[in-house]
């Protein structure tokens, strides 16, 4: 009995590891995250301010009496201190990068760092590896696992190379060797690791609660939190917030006739079919069994498309279940006077916006009915 309990607990162990490991990241929101969230801006500030420092850093190893100071030596250090000051300015000045960005900014940091490690003193060198629990953090919080493995194992090597040059060139005793790799390895390959598997469980279990697990969709809650950019945008001249409730027409019978699987299968393939449409115009959430409320800003020309659009989108002659919807729609218009008013505007649009939709499925369904506020 204990040793199939043990052997369950490895089994979930590597589990959780291997689905760590190939986990895919998603850098468009973390870039998307940082560019509108307000701790984007200090977030940038820190990491220019740590890059700066790597130059200084070069700087100051140029008056150390025991560093390299041949030519090429120095004409590196160089390089490296004008390249510090470029990307340092490029996190002040510039959006936060995509994949590609954080990418080649964690190898940038790298192999700038080993570098750096050839040009000081032996003695100096173990020591200057902690810089690589810097690095280290950058890989845990903005690229993906695969990644930070990547740059353990490279930095893993370093410190064994480093280590071994420091016993030959200084002749210390091997327990004290060993003893200052292990510490460093702690530091730099520890840290990251365990930090990176515990904001790995903590980020999915704060998405999680935003999260409608059938669809993948934002719940209530998430919605309330993601929607404050779209009202923002629906205040530009020219352009509108509408509020969209959407629910699937006679929904039970399908469940009664074809089983609750297939039920959910209906309610999976709408909130995909949904999310296709008006994605990329604004938020979309699941707010109850088969009931959606979408956010979205758009241009006053465009709007009616895409809220008329929403059934053609969500058809297809192929479904072996073929289902229909109920639309509320409550749009709000740049020049409204709503926004002048102590409202709570998005309360009364997505009220407004649900009396519609029940409007429409009393209607018999399978229609808009929509109201300008």
């Amino acid at each position: 009995m204990n040793s199939n309990v043990g052997r369950g607990r490895r089994d979930s162990t590597a589990r959780t590891l291997r689905a760590w490991v190939v986990r895919p990241f998603d850098y468009r929101w973390m870039a998307d995250f940082q560019r509108s969230h307000p701790s984007g801006v200090p977030i940038r500030l820190v990491l220019a301010i740590s890059t700066f420092d790597f130059g200084l850093l070069a700087v100051i190893s140029l008056f150390s009496a025991d560093t390299n100071h041949s030519p090429p030596a120095g004409a590196w250090k160089a390089i490296l201190v004008v390249s510090s000051v470029v990307v340092g300015t490029a996190w002040l000045i510039k959006p936060f990068p995509g994949r590609r960005g954080v990418v080649a900014f964690g190898v940038y940091a790298d192999l700038g760092t080993a570098s750096t490690l050839a040009l000081n003193p032996p003695g100096d060198a173990l020591l200057t590896c902690v810089l690589f629990a810097v690095v280290g953090m950058f890989f845990v919080f903005f690229l993906s696992p695969r990644w930070l493995l990547a740059h353990l194992l490279f930095v893993t090597t370093v410190i064994v190379v480093v280590a071994i040059a420091t016993y030959d060139a200084d002749r210390a005793d091997l327990a004290s060797t060993v003893l200052r790799v292990n510490v460093v390895l702690l530091i730099v390959a520890g840290i990251p690791a365990t930090s990176h598997l515990l904001v790995t469980v903590l980020s999915d279990d704060a998405r999680s609660s935003r999260l409608d697990p059938l669809t993948g969709l934002l719940n209530r809650r998430g919605l309330d939190t993601a929607v404050d950019d779209v009202w923002s945008l629906g205040r530009q001249t020219g352009r509108c917030v509408a509020v969209l409730a959407v629910d699937i027409d006679r929904f039970k019978s399908v469940n009664d006739e074809f089983g609750h699987e297939e039920g959910d299968a209906v309610i999976v393939r709408i909130a995909e079919r949904l999310a296709s449409h008006v994605g990329e115009y604004g938020v979309l959430a699941r707010t109850g069994g088969e009931e959606y409320l979408a956010v979205v800003s758009t241009s006053r020309l465009h709007i009616d498309a895409l809220i008329h659009g929403i059934r053609r989108a969500l058809r297809d002659p192929a479904d072996t279940v073929a289902v229909t919807v109920s639309i509320g729609a409550a749009i709000v218009y740049w020049d409204s006077a709503l926004w002048d008013q102590n409202v709570d505007i998005g309360t009364r649009a997505t009220r407004v916006a649900d009396s519609l939709m029940y409007e429409a499925k009393a209607a018999g369904g399978d229609r808009v009915v929509k109201s300008e506020l």
